[in-house]
């Protein structure tokens, strides 16, 4: 069954008689998700934005839930900052600390001081109406009207842009401080289920997703630890990852099932991902 309206879906998601999986099912296949640019020619039409590497979560207007639907614990004092209108975004705490967003909000029992360096990074409003143009507007009118001076809500800024060679000097620009990439919005895009035709991701490398199935034994000061982790991909390519691997994840590598995501640039004609290196254990929300 295709259900189109993401608020639907959302009260879909609140409602008592569904079970944990059907809800879990419906809530994620709710969200409105970007392509992959393939170089198509875009105009002034689109908004751009950075990509951030955080756990996206929608505000239904009473919980944080993640995009498998879990419901977050989080503290009061973050949630009363919110809206009572649905919105979604990334829970986000710097560039390069996805491990401790993750392993802050995920936890059953809320930790306040690690709650107060999290920011909400508010991208969208969930109204299958409204174009993102007037979305994007509503947000910021909520923004300024509401009196908040809650420095960890923010309004993801979406940025003009001209001409793909400006869009490909911005990429580069939050390349170059290590962020993850851009998404790009068209101006005109309503709210819909599943991947838009008008709304794009854009990265200077491909990140995916393997699954752990045995280790290297490390070499040189790497004796005695992990060397690399033998990976098998979704498809069932097996390889190793060996870069990126920091010396306390040496000692302690993620377990044998674990889910990881690596980053690579292209990959060989057998399937291989060149250059993989590891950026993080996938934890399921």
């Amino acid at each position: 069954m295709s259900i189109r309206n993401p608020v639907s879906l959302i009260a879909l998601a609140c409602s008592v008689v569904e079970s944990e999986t059907a809800v879990s099912n419906e809530f994620a296949n709710s969200l409105m998700l970007a392509k992959s640019y393939q170089g198509e020619e875009l105009n002034s039409n689109y908004f751009v934005s950075e990509k951030f590497d955080g756990v996206r979560v929608i505000w239904d207007g009473e919980n944080l839930r993640t995009r498998g639907g879990i419901i977050l614990t989080a503290p009061r004092f973050f949630t009363e900052q919110l809206p009572k209108f649905a919105i979604e975004g990334e829970l986000w705490a710097g560039r390069g600390r996805y491990s401790q967003v993750q392993k802050t909000v995920l936890d059953a029992i809320p930790n306040e001081s690690d709650w107060s360096t999290i920011t909400y990074l508010v991208f969208d409003r969930i109204d299958s109406v409204s174009t993102f143009e007037d979305r994007y507007a509503s947000l910021q009118l909520w923004k300024t009207s509401s009196g908040s001076d809650a420095h960890q809500i923010q309004i993801v800024e979406q940025i003009p842009f001209h001409s793909n060679a400006q869009l490909k000097a911005k990429l580069q620009q939050v390349t170059d401080k290590n962020g993850e990439g851009l998404v790009v919005r068209h101006k005109h895009a309503v709210y819909v289920s599943g991947r838009s035709d008008l709304m794009f991701k854009i990265k200077n490398h491909q990140d995916a997703e393997a699954r752990v199935i045995g280790y290297k034994p490390g070499n040189g000061k790497y004796q005695s630890l992990v060397g690399a982790l033998y990976v098998e991909s979704p498809s069932g390519v097996r390889f190793y990852i060996g870069s990126g691997l920091t010396d306390e994840q040496r000692k302690h590598p993620p377990k044998l099932g674990a889910e990881i995501t690596y980053r690579y640039n292209g990959t060989t004609e057998n399937g291989v991902p060149r250059f993989a290196r590891f950026l993080r254990e996938r934890k399921v929300h």
